[in-house]
């Protein structure tokens, strides 16, 4: 799991593949961290100087991966994992929000429950991205990449630097 964390971090290394010693979760999970580190909130949403909110819905996302990012620091901040599910979408104070493939049927509903909140929302449900989520992380060609909603991204407040946009497989909202 560290060398995924390692991977992620290095220039170029944005399409990583999924190779044997590394699974498609374990990638995805190194993305999300990565993520974390590369978004800028405003100043209503910044997170305090402790904690870094990853909220969770779903069953087992990403293989239990994402537990292992669990105080995880990111700068002076930690990551810290918050489990919520689809019968309660009080989502304040979720900095990031990842929606497992459990909840490909109520994904629009969750969605539209953040409204214009300061959350970077990511998944790997199919169009996630296109259909109004924030990333959406997809296979293509045994890589994982990801692809951004520039229009949702905006509408939350949120900024990702140029360099992100610039590897993503495809902007919508541009």
């Amino acid at each position: 799991m560290v060398l995924a964390f390692g991977l992620a971090w290095l220039p170029g290394t944005w399409q990583l593949p999924v190779a044997d010693s590394l699974s498609e979760a374990q990638v995805k999970a190194a993305y999300l961290y990565n993520f974390a580190k590369f978004v800028e909130w405003p100043a209503e949403g910044e997170p305090d100087n402790s904690d870094i909110s990853l909220c969770l819905i779903g069953n087992n996302p990403l293989e239990g991966f994402l537990e292992t990012l669990n105080g995880r620091n990111i700068g002076e901040r930690r990551l810290r994992l918050v489990r919520h599910n689809y019968a309660n979408l009080s989502l304040s104070g979720c900095h990031l929000l990842y929606i497992g493939l459990s909840e490909q049927a109520h994904f629009l509903v969750i969605l539209n429950a953040l409204g214009n909140a300061p959350t970077l929302t990511l998944s790997d449900i199919e169009n996630f991205a296109e259909k109004g989520g924030g990333i959406g992380l997809v296979v293509r060609d045994n890589k994982v990449v990801f692809e951004v909603n520039l229009e949702t991204i905006r509408k939350a407040g949120l900024h990702l630097p140029g360099q992100l946009l610039n590897i993503a497989t495809h902007v919508y909202g541009r």
